[in-house]
């Protein structure tokens, strides 16, 4: 299962670092992920400040 990011991300970034599937990219509004790439360790949910990232 992968994770997602929803319309609450405020694109701070603070997740991108965090993937080590490099499956995170910046939108054109908010970032995305990569689901296909997405290898679900959860890092990036972790990272988040706002909880913007869940499981699909």
């Amino acid at each position: 299962m992968a994770f997602k990011i929803s319309t609450d991300c405020i694109a701070c970034g603070s997740c991108l670092p965090e993937c080590a599937a490099e499956a995170i990219s910046e939108g054109t509004e908010y970032y995305t992920i990569d689901a296909e790439a997405c290898i679900d360790c959860g890092a990036c949910a972790d990272a988040c400040p706002v909880g913007a990232i869940s499981e699909l």
